[in-house]
């Protein structure tokens, strides 16, 4: 029988984490719960709490890969498990700068129209990075697309640490869809939050997040265009 996009991409996650180099002592995961999940400030949980698996291997050289598991609630219809699979390198450019490339796969369960991949790179500095990914069929909509963004953290006290994100995404030809055309091929996301270290392997942060309109859509405009985001994250 043969295997779905979404087991396809599954086995490949598997075989990267597995068989890269074959050393499991660099895996490591994250479990995490929040009340509303949101990929570039758009919610894909259908405004209502979420969690995800995360695995991750870091070889030698950069070299690195790993998952992640979630559940998407796009409508009534579009909803089902959402994995992501990536690899990259990181490498030096300077004291106290690293450079970044690599590929990520996205399937979705029930939904799998909306398979895409991105390649991404990016600068890397200390409390901060900035990326570029671009997409030759952003959700399978036949859009190219084009996501920038800059994230920060600092320190704010013992424990404490203050967090911002700003992204713009922009797409390009195939289908418009109605409800995103009159407002333009562009979208801003914005995060700004704090979070708190909880122990040594766990965070809570809490976040304020807003988008705009416009940009490559491919689901519902129904989501809450900014809201507060509560989340807790353990690793092991």
């Amino acid at each position: 029988m043969p295997l779905t996009p979404l087991a396809r991409l599954t086995t490949l996650a598997a075989t990267l984490l597995a068989g890269v180099g074959g050393a499991w002592a660099d895996v490591g995961g994250t479990l995490s719960v929040q009340t509303d999940a949101r990929q570039r400030g758009m919610s894909y949980s259908g405004n209502r709490p979420s969690a995800q698996l995360g695995l991750a291997w870091d070889g030698s050289a950069g070299w690195y890969a790993g998952a992640q598991l979630a559940h998407a609630r796009f409508n009534a219809l579009g909803r089902g498990a959402w994995l992501q699979a990536y690899g990259g390198r990181v490498f030096e450019l300077g004291t106290g700068l690293d450079g970044e490339a690599g590929v990520i796969a996205h399937g979705f369960e029930n939904v799998s129209r909306y398979d895409y991949q991105e390649v991404y790179a990016g600068l890397l500095g200390e409390g901060w990075n900035l990326r570029l990914y671009l997409s030759p069929d952003y959700y399978g909509g036949g859009q190219r697309s084009a996501y920038a963004e800059l994230n920060l953290r600092w320190p704010l006290a013992k424990g404490w640490a203050g967090l911002a994100h700003v992204g713009l995404l922009h797409g390009r030809g195939g289908q418009v869809w109605s409800y995103a055309e009159p407002h333009g091929p562009t979208r801003l996301d914005l995060r700004l939050g704090a979070s708190w270290q909880l122990g040594q392997s766990s965070e809570l942060q809490l976040a304020w997040i807003g988008a705009g309109r416009g940009g490559p859509y491919t689901w519902t405009d129904s989501t809450r265009r900014r809201t507060a985001v509560l989340s807790l994250t353990a690793a092991f």
